[in-house]
């Protein structure tokens, strides 16, 4: 398993992958065999148990780990089922003509987002003048279908940037002459 992202992402996606038999809970052995298989320190296991386990059961769940992460529990419930599928080689493909620049996001909100874009942007047949309308539409589409609040920008050249956004919801992708960045801020 590789992990990407920030460091809130790294321990999220490590979280996801050490729930095994899928009983959103992660016990100690679990995390035991996770330090020995990534070369991890063993205090960290008390660390994570500390951190976490509220109720102090020697599990931590996903609710526990959610709400001392500051994550909504549901989002993160839609995350592991995506990995999950894509994992399994159930996952819809991204579109021949999108090229993903940086994303940590799921394959199943990354190929969502790029054809959304392309159906916004075949309505305006790409005419720069209507480019404008084409970003509020994704902005309005990606606040009401995956909560508020998302910044959306769409350019034809160079870029570089740093920003924050909340947990594996960044995307930066490429179709033709357009690019498209679109990320979730926090709200609260």
């Amino acid at each position: 398993m590789t992990l990407e992202g920030s460091n809130l992402e790294k321990m999220m996606q490590l979280f996801l992958e050490l729930d095994t038999n899928r009983d959103d809970c992660v016990d100690r052995q679990e995390l035991l065999n996770a330090c020995e298989q990534h070369k991890l320190p063993q205090e960290d296991v008390q660390k994570w148990m500390e951190m976490f386990d509220a109720d102090e059961n020697g599990k931590i769940s996903l609710e526990e780990f959610c709400r001392g992460l500051n994550v909504k529990t549901a989002e993160m419930r839609v995350e592991k089922v995506e990995r999950q599928e894509a994992k399994a080689g159930r996952g819809r493909a991204m579109p021949s003509d999108v090229e993903v620049i940086a994303s940590t996001m799921s394959q199943e909100k990354r190929v969502e987002i790029a054809e959304k874009f392309k159906e916004f942007l075949g309505h305006t047949g790409a005419k720069p003048e209507e480019m404008n309308a084409v970003v509020k539409q994704l902005k309005d589409y990606l606040d009401e279908r995956h909560g508020r609040v998302w910044q959306t920008i769409v350019l034809t050249g160079s870029y570089w940037m740093k920003f924050s956004h909340e947990p594996f919801l960044s995307l930066q992708f490429k179709v033709g002459p357009h690019i498209v960045l679109v990320w979730r801020t926090p709200s609260n």
